[in-house]
């Protein structure tokens, strides 16, 4: 049976280390994500996660004259296709500003959620406190990624398999976990979108729909 650690795995901490500054250089933190947001109560995170998911996205879809029902199906499509859902929006008739603003909705909501499930499991596993302390030393043995790693959160959006569940995931534990870094998953997550909205449409004037 594991142990259960008497502290987070956030207060493992190299020598010196990192504090969220917001400025280049100081980007890693060893406080939870949500704690570094400012969403320190359980239920605000919760309640804010939830309007971002469901309820605003349903606002903009009716903006746009669609009913809750097909909104809400779109929004299925979010969570099982990630970055391809595009071509379930196109295809349902909604218009490119309403469908990437609920495509940032639902994954910005996305993103609280996996911060907050890493912050509540960081203290209840030995493996992810070892796991996460491995991390904060080779950190330090590479300064230079404390400077320019967090916008590779970009990129790493594109690899297959990791996408808008696992960059979140890869972000908290180098301890990348402001608001800098929520705005460079969702900046990776749009041109992921706009791509595929671009090769839809391409597409679809070939063949003259």
């Amino acid at each position: 049976m594991k142990r259960i650690l008497p502290m987070a795995v956030t207060d493992f901490a190299v020598p010196g280390k990192y504090n969220f500054s917001g400025t280049p250089g100081a980007s890693l933190t060893k406080e939870g994500a949500l704690d570094t947001l400012n969403l320190r109560k359980p239920l605000m995170a919760m309640t804010g996660i939830i309007f971002l998911l469901v309820v605003l996205p349903v606002i903009i879809g009716w903006t746009a004259g669609f009913s809750p029902a097909i909104t809400i199906g779109f929004l299925v499509s979010i969570f099982l296709l990630q970055g391809l859902a595009p071509t379930v929006g196109l295809g349902l008739g909604l218009p490119i500003l309403q469908l990437l603003a609920i495509m940032t909705s639902v994954a910005t909501g996305i993103i609280l959620a996996i911060f907050m499930v890493c912050d509540l499991l960081s203290g209840k596993s030995e493996r992810i406190a070892t796991w996460m302390r491995k991390i904060e030393i080779t950190m330090e043995n590479y300064r230079f990624l404390n400077v320019l790693g967090e916008y590779m959160l970009i990129a790493i959006m594109w690899v297959p398999g990791i996408g808008l569940y696992g960059t979140p995931v890869i972000a908290w534990v180098l301890g990348w976990r402001g608001l800098r870094s929520v705005l460079l998953i969702l900046t990776g997550w749009l041109i992921a979108c706009m791509t595929v909205v671009g090769m839809t449409k391409g597409v679809l004037a070939v063949f003259g729909l």
